[in-house]
This record gives C-alpha cells, sequence and structure tokens, in this order.
C-alpha cells in the first residue's frame, strides 16, 4: 500500500508536479488507513452453536446447525469464509486481517477442518465401462 503511494508521488510528480504528487499520495495513504481500520473492527463471536459477525457495517447472526461453511485461502494472505443458508442464501466474508494463524483456529474451532470437521465420502465413477 505504501508502495503505491510512493509510485503514485513519482508518477504525479513527473506529470502535474509535486503538489499534485503530495495530493494523490495523501488520499491514498488516507483510503489505505481507513480501509485498515474497517478490516480491524471486524469481529466474529463464536456461541454454542451460534455464529455471530459484525463487520463493522453489518451484524450477521447464524445457527451453526443451518448453515453449510467453506474456507478459502489464497496465498496464505487472503482468508475468506463463506456461508450458506438452507434457502439457499450465500454470505461471503474477507478475513484476510486476522492473519493466517487465527484464521485457520477459526476454521478449526467451526469444524470447517480438524477434529470437528465432518467426513467426506467420495466416489469414483468410472467413465469408461
Amino acid at each position: 500500500m505504501i508502495f503505491g503511494a510512493f509510485v503514485a508521488f513519482l508518477i504525479s510528480g513527473v506529470i502535474g508536479g509535486y503538489k499534485v504528487a503530495i495530493i494523490i499520495s495523501s488520499i491514498i495513504i488516507i483510503l489505505v488507513v481507513i480501509s485498515i481500520f474497517r478490516q480491524l473492527r471486524t469481529k466474529i463471536i463464536i456461541n454454542g452453536n451460534g455464529l455471530l459477525i459484525n463487520d463493522g457495517k453489518k451484524e450477521f447472526n447464524y445457527n451453526l446447525n443451518e448453515v453449510y461453511i467453506s474456507s478459502e485461502q489464497r496465498n496464505n494472505d487472503s482468508f475468506f469464509l463463506y456461508l450458506y443458508t438452507e434457502d439457499g442464501n450465500k454470505e461471503m466474508f474477507d478475513l484476510s486481517s486476522l492473519g493466517k494463524r487465527k484464521y485457520n483456529e477459526l476454521i478449526e474451532d467451526l469444524g470447517v477442518v480438524g477434529v470437528k470437521s465432518k467426513t467426506i465420502k467420495l466416489n469414483d465413477v468410472n467413465k469408461n465401462n
């Protein structure tokens, strides 16, 4: 993020002068700080069969017995939790601000992986017969 502000500063300095560069870099830094604070406000609480996710704007309450959960990790720095309700609704939560260790603890506590996870039976279908 800081690298982006630095590049914007250099490009703007060449094109429009250093006053423009300082203004554009300041805007980028402010947007980055706002984004970081929004992600830090995310709270996740597991209470028995209840799951509460507050993303800073909206609060989501789920009964863990009534949702299906999946997880996605990209490049060990982007973490996404997907919740599917029985009525077909899907919610995606970007939990990258938790970091790898805490995110992995969360998905283990939710039963997505680890000891609490359910066994999945896979069948191999041979199409050559």
